[in-house]
């Protein structure tokens, strides 16, 4: 029988007891590497246990020994019971020395059989570095770009990480990144132009398009039914885990699981 996919909620402390009334493991968004290498917790995140440690590694830049890290990681996750880790390099993943903490975390990850979640640009971490893939695409089909990924790395290092996007392209879209709006920026984009939504089975969001001086545009966003169609399309893809962010679907969490 095929293992069952295994949902995971990131969030940060202050959300984690409405995160967690879902059921589903949830990955604690409160640590960080502080001053002198060691690893640092969030005041409010005392009493977490179970789960995942999210690891918070934006800010290393290297240039000291990591060993004390590295065992508070290990022995932090003993002692709150984490069954693994999650890496959170922020925007600038590909560094050396992002690489080489990587590479020493998923090494610390394997002998202590731990889960051990990065980005894409982490993936030669380790051969057991599950690699997050995102479902933020602005065109092909999100079942192909899990395909692809499961081909690259193997179905089994697959984990999809389901974002929740609301942009705004302009058309032609070559850089593939397009203009964030809030809820609020959407509604009123939507009553001025007039627009009417439609939902793309391929890439599991809705769009809809317009045109204004700076010429046409196209805005992907998503909802409850779209984040549900992502889900399914993982599940259906034989992924073992995805993950959502929950101050990004705080709004429609309880349409998503009950």
């Amino acid at each position: 029988m095929a293992e069952r996919t295994k949902i995971i909620v990131a969030s940060p402390p202050e959300y984690a007891s409405r995160a967690d009334r879902s059921g589903c493991i949830l990955a604690h968004m409160s640590y960080r590497i502080g001053r002198g290498f060691r690893l640092c917790r969030s005041r409010r995140a005392s009493g977490a246990t179970g789960g995942l440690m999210v690891l918070d590694t934006s800010g290393f830049k290297g240039g000291g020994p990591i060993a004390s890290l590295i065992e508070d990681v290990v022995a932090e996750c003993a002692q709150k019971e984490f069954i693994g880790i999650v890496i959170d390099a922020g925007t600038r993943p590909d560094t050396p020395a992002q690489q080489s903490l990587s590479k020493s975390l998923a090494s610390a990850a394997a002998k202590h059989k731990l889960l051990y979640f990065v980005p894409e640009e982490l993936a030669s971490s380790g051969e057991n570095a599950i690699i997050r893939v995102s479902t933020a695409l602005s065109g092909g089909t999100l079942s192909r770009h899990i395909s692809d990924a499961a081909g690259k790395y193997g179905a089994g290092r697959v984990a999809l990480e389901a974002q929740r996007i609301v942009m705004d392209f302009t058309l032609p879209a070559r850089s593939g990144i397009g203009k964030a709006l809030t809820a609020t920026e959407l509604l009123r984009l939507k009553e001025r132009h007039n627009a009417t939504s439609f939902f793309s089975p391929d890439l599991a969001v809705n769009y809809f398009t317009y045109r204004d001086k700076k010429g046409a545009h196209f805005v992907l966003h998503d909802d409850a039914q779209s984040i549900r169609r992502k889900l399914s399309t993982g599940i259906s893809a034989g992924v073992k885990h995805v993950f959502l962010f929950y101050p990004q679907v705080a709004d429609i969490y309880d349409s998503l699981f009950f």
